[in-house]
């Protein structure tokens, strides 16, 4: 039998609004252990998955103090390999935001680690391979995918190539798994078109699709034998709202082909380390049965305009609270005024790797 333990977002860095006082700080100063209360959970599996939603780098392209957002100093690598956390998804909205140089470092350290790394790698933004990994005579494909922020026309186009993967793929292996950042922020309904891409990727021969970037948990359903968790939310990250730090872990068991799970759940404490959390139980089979409901081709715009209502104001409110805490903290940040008012009144996005994935795109072709 196989035991895979899913997680959603890790992040060793801290947010703009964290500033001095978020995890990274907190690994600093008071050298914890984001895994602590988990550790034992993870090392019982055969592998642990992980979406990194930061990077291991000593550097950056970025000036303070936006040098010090979502990255992970390299010494706390260690976390991850202490804890039995052997796959990576580096497919997401932040891999590239100190640069390449930054990015191309994090993934050598996660390979000198022997980490596997799923997602982006190297002059690669879009995986055609998979990392395979034999486990009980068990032959596991392993894949990472970002469509964050991408426009509509292009996300179809990259479910397509998925699809094709799969196919490609599919005649070696005994399952594969599939990492998905995508969706919108601060919803714990799937829009429609996730659920629809879901579907669409299990029926092209995925057997278990899981995702993140939402920062909330979406449930999880079985569907046949495969099994589809659109978003795990948050695991270990610097957000402080009730929603952003239930979270939760996606075990699941492949015995003779036969795929089950359990959906375990856990919430952060003060110092954003996930704690199991048997309080949160009721909600998380509730968020589930939302699942299930809108994962029927019938009821799958049931939900449409309450998840574009929870998004827009999820948004807004995320907008509020950042500005009053960093009002508050005012500062920790008047050094850098000049530098934070003229990076608000640019174009550039600080937060989008989209013209960076179509550079790496360009390079690879070179």
């Amino acid at each position: 039998m196989v035991k895979i333990n899913f997680m959603g977002d890790v992040m060793f860095g801290e947010l703009l609004e964290n500033f001095k006082r978020g995890l990274k700080t907190r690994l600093d100063k008071k050298n914890i252990d984001p895994f602590e209360h988990v550790g034992l959970v993870l090392k019982k599996a055969d592998l642990n998955v992980i979406n990194l939603e930061s990077v291991f780098s000593e550097s950056s392209i970025r000036n303070e103090p936006f040098s010090e957002i979502l990255i992970s100093r390299e010494k706390y690598v260690k976390h991850l390999v202490n804890n039995n956390i052997n796959v990576v998804n580096t497919a997401n909205n932040h891999s590239l935001d100190h640069g390449r140089e930054a990015f191309e470092r994090s993934i050598d350290i996660l390979k000198a680690n022997k980490i596997r790394v799923i997602g982006y790698d190297k002059n690669k933004y879009f995986q055609d391979e998979p990392v395979i990994v034999n486990l009980h005579g068990r032959k596991i494909g392993l894949l990472g995918y970002n469509i964050a922020n991408f426009p509509d026309n292009e996300i179809k186009k990259i479910i397509d190539n998925i699809k094709n993967v799969i196919s490609n793929i599919s005649s070696f292996l005994d399952t594969i798994v599939i990492s998905m950042h995508w969706g919108e922020e601060y919803t714990n309904i799937p829009p429609p078109c996730i659920v629809g891409y879901g579907r669409e990727l299990l029926k092209a021969g995925c057997d278990i699709l899981y995702g993140h970037h939402s920062h909330y948990i979406q449930g999880v359903i079985k569907d046949h034998n495969r099994i589809f968790a659109p978003s795990l939310g948050n695991f270990i990250f610097d957000q402080k709202g009730k929603a952003n730090r239930i979270t939760t872990i996606l075990q699941t068991k492949i015995n003779n082909g036969d795929l089950s799970y359990e959906y375990l759940a856990y919430c952060m404490n003060k110092n954003f380390q996930p704690v199991k959390a048997p309080e949160f139980e009721k909600y998380v089979d509730k968020i589930s049965a939302y699942l299930h409901e809108c994962y029927d081709v019938a009821n799958q715009n049931k939900y449409k305009d309450i998840v574009e209502k929870k998004v827009r104001v999820g948004h807004r409110n995320n907008r509020i609270l950042m500005r009053l805490k960093m009002l508050i903290h005012f500062w920790d940040y008047l050094p850098y005024t000049k530098r934070i008012l003229s990076f608000k009144s640019s174009n550039e996005k600080l937060f989008s790797v989209i013209n960076d994935e179509r550079s790496l795109k360009s390079r690879s072709k070179r």
